[in-house]
């Protein structure tokens, strides 16, 4: 993908300067580094990673660019010395590095440091495109489904667990709290986890505090901290009756249900999300496709892998589904007087159908103290 590109655009070099904080930089060099490193890949073959001196022998170790170079071997000290601004330097060691192999032209991500751009564009021509990893990441391979998959068993387990202290917490703090505990110590970092409760709860992304009333949404997205791969899943747990809130969770559960039974390689983002939109407004509640305010607020998913929100989305887009595609379908109700509810599963997408990769019971009542 990355040649035809630089074809198409007449490039000779697409460069990254991130870090394994930014996921398209982590997918591409397979390098986990906290510090921003120089990554270039050429129509000539280039497949070349720059780090520190003190991360060579490691990146030489594990990741998988053809080859690497440190700072050290590209001259930047030389150039630090003469130049005095670590940051020109690494600027200038950079462009001399994209002359040397012979770059005319180069494109850049759009989260490209500018700093970077803005020296090497009164140099030469660069290009700001969309990354091209976000494209290639959608498909995803049978290692990183095996990766979601045991971080939607860990989920799994997190609810669990969830359900047999939520009777004993007094709050959504320290419910939150003592998932994400949980999730660590089984070697996960979950954060901002959701445990959403009352009327606030129809803010989908409030994250909960306060008492636990009569009903909760539990959003737990953590991911591996050994890979770094994500998953989703969300579950509404009802504590006290409350018709209406019961009434809703039983609307998004048939609208997700839906959903996944028509999830198939071939089918079109739309169709869900429409399909979705179809159940829920036949059941007189509002959508956004119908422009609500009040109702069913968001897509009906999203990609998830190293990001906890990537491609594809599935909303009112002609994204065409493909196998190995993983998302969540994860439709919900969202009323500022009554409260919101929400059902999620995370599922990979095969030929003929899906696998819902995080499959739990839907409607949960806990009854009793």
């Amino acid at each position: 993908m990355i040649p035809e590109i630089l074809r198409e655009h007449n490039a000779q070099f697409f460069v990254m300067y991130d870090s394994s904080r930014n996921a398209n930089f982590y997918y591409s060099t397979g390098f986990q580094i906290p510090d921003p490193a120089f990554y270039m890949i050429g129509d000539d073959g280039t497949d070349l990673l720059v780090v520190s001196e003190m991360e060579k022998r490691r990146a030489e170790r594990e990741s998988k660019v053809k080859e690497i170079a440190s700072l050290n071997d590209i001259g930047f000290y030389e150039i630090y010395k003469e130049l005095k601004d670590p940051h020109i330097a690494l600027a200038q060691t950079l462009y001399e590095l994209i002359r040397t192999h012979g770059g005319k032209k180069i494109l850049v991500p759009r989260e490209f440091p500018s700093f970077l751009s803005f020296y090497f564009k009164e140099r030469m021509d660069v290009e700001v495109i969309p990354n091209p990893f976000s494209r290639l990441r959608m498909i995803k391979r049978g290692n990183e489904i095996e990766k979601i998959r045991q971080t939607s068993k860990a989920i799994l387990e997190a609810m669990d667990f969830t359900l047999k202290i939520i009777r004993k917490v007094s709050s959504c703090e320290e419910l939150r709290n003592k998932i994400e505990v949980f999730l660590f110590k089984k070697g996960f970092l979950a954060e901002n986890t959701i445990v959403s409760s009352g009327t606030l709860s129809a803010d989908p992304h409030y994250i909960g505090m306060g008492e636990i009333e009569d009903h909760l949404i539990v959003d737990i997205f953590p991911r591996s901290r050994e890979n770094l791969y994500f998953s989703d899943f969300t579950r509404t747990v009802l504590l006290n009756d409350n018709a209406e809130i019961a009434e809703m969770l039983e609307a998004v559960i048939e609208a997700k249900n839906k959903a996944i039974s028509i999830i198939h390689d071939g089918v079109l983002a739309s169709e869900i999300h429409n399909l979705v939109c179809d159940v829920l407004e036949g059941k007189g509640y509002g959508t956004l496709r119908k422009k609500s305010v009040e109702g069913f607020l968001h897509s009906t998913g999203h990609g998830i892998g190293l990001e906890v929100h990537e491609e594809p989305r599935i909303y009112m887009n002609d994204e065409v589904i493909r196998k190995g595609m993983v998302f969540t379908v994860e439709p919900g109700l969202y009323y500022r007087k009554i409260g919101g509810v929400r059902v999620e599963d995370t599922v990979v997408v095969k030929k003929d159908g899906c696998e819902v990769l995080t499959p739990y019971r839907d409607f949960i009542k806990i009854t009793g103290v």
